[in-house]
């Protein structure tokens, strides 16, 4: 996008810039390249991680997964939920939204629900999540680290 925006500033001003001196002319078209964009916006790396520290892992290049991947994960929920009794008589259908740590070692722990549905589905999602098996750990820098986890769970009754 930047480039593009460059571009189209640059043949602007070459157009404008006809009649002015070749100083005036040099001032107006010193526009970052891609060279000086690099070196000028070098970003350090992030602190080395501490065995302790939790990180998001939406911010992470190799986050913890299940084994078999999400679509597993799901399976793994739809054979183990127990839509609550009270919820689907009541025809209570929606996401309850959950976070919790998934450990070094891939075990999960800190379950918390951030956004409740009610009648018995929160306690239901914590319920299930609990039974998962070992993820395999979040990595940084090689080492597995404690990543937070944050995801939707879909409670939905089926059709008639």
């Amino acid at each position: 996008m930047w480039l593009v925006a460059t571009g189209l500033l640059t043949s602007c001003n070459n157009q404008a810039n006809k009649d002015k001196t070749k100083e005036e002319a040099a001032v107006v078209t010193s526009l970052p390249t891609e060279d000086t964009l690099a070196s000028d916006t070098n970003v350090p790396p992030p602190p080395p991680v501490n065995g302790n520290d939790i990180i998001d892992f939406a911010a992470m290049q190799n986050p913890p997964t299940y084994p078999g991947g999400v679509a597993e994960f799901y399976k793994f929920l739809g054979k183990n939920i127990k839509y609550p009794t009270e919820a689907a008589e009541a025809n209570l259908q929606g996401n309850v939204f959950v976070s919790f740590i998934v450990s070094q070692d891939g075990s999960i722990r800190d379950i918390k629900v951030d956004k409740k549905l009610g009648m018995g589905t929160d306690e239901e999602a914590i319920r299930v999540i609990k039974l998962s098996k070992k993820w395999n750990p979040g990595i940084v820098d090689g080492k597995p680290v404690n990543v937070k986890y944050k995801m939707p769970i879909r409670f939905t009754l089926a059709s008639s």
